[in-house]
């Protein structure tokens, strides 16, 4: 089995809100972490994100990031096998065992594109050892889909992160022009409130929840 796990997510910061305390601990367990970002930041962030996004992943232990600059919040204004073609070269390249990425019900236009675009790219063709996909959830986003469809976060997969919470509240610090206070979601407390509420789902102090799209055991 690849030790290879790749975070595929829309903008900096969404990589360590939705998956921040499992990166750490992957990392921790011997596994070989890499960011993907698809979209640069708003505007007025351009010019300084890009070395934020890299010092709040190295908080984390992730080495590797990279950076695809589509335009933000204009990836519906790129033909989708365009990104496609970019997350499979990745995929090509470092052979991951599990992708980590947006939930489609998110309502962040950008999320969903990406989850369709890595779906696409990560399909199971024969002679390709099959992908594990993980969709996590980003508040400010899974939380306010509308909640009478079936596109609703509805997390079966849960990773103790009590031992890597503050390191994850540690990582945002470094995307701190992104964060917002209590109580919008996107707020270290929120970030800490919502670990708690899945940790008390599963018996554990702080967790982080995925929505399980493909688990092989082969």
């Amino acid at each position: 089995m690849s030790k290879n796990v790749l975070v595929i997510a829309a903008h900096p910061d969404d990589e360590i809100l939705g998956s921040g305390g499992t990166i750490k601990k992957l990392v921790n367990n011997g596994y070989r972490v890499i960011s993907v970002i698809a979209a640069k930041g708003r505007k007025e962030e351009e010019h300084h994100i890009k070395p934020l996004m890299l010092k709040a992943n190295k908080q984390m232990g992730v080495e590797e990031v990279i950076f695809l600059e589509f335009p933000n919040l204009l990836l519906e204004t790129k033909p989708l096998h365009e990104i496609n073609k970019a997350i499979e070269a990745i995929l090509d390249e470092y052979d991951p065992s599990i992708i980590f990425t947006h939930h489609y019900g998110d309502t962040n236009r950008d999320h969903q594109i990406l989850f369709q675009a890595v779906l696409t790219a990560a399909r199971p063709l024969p002679g390709k050892r099959p992908v594990e996909i993980l969709c996590f959830e980003t508040v400010s986003s899974s939380e306010w889909s509308q909640h009478t469809n079936d596109k609703e976060f509805k997390p079966n997969y849960f990773v103790d992160i009590t031992d890597t919470i503050e390191e994850k509240i540690k990582s945002l610090e470094h995307y701190d022009i992104e964060m917002r206070p209590f109580p919008h979601p996107r707020s270290y407390d929120g970030v800490k409130y919502l670990s708690r509420v899945r940790g008390m789902t599963v018996g554990v102090e702080y967790a982080e929840a995925f929505e399980i799209i493909r688990r092989v055991w082969k």
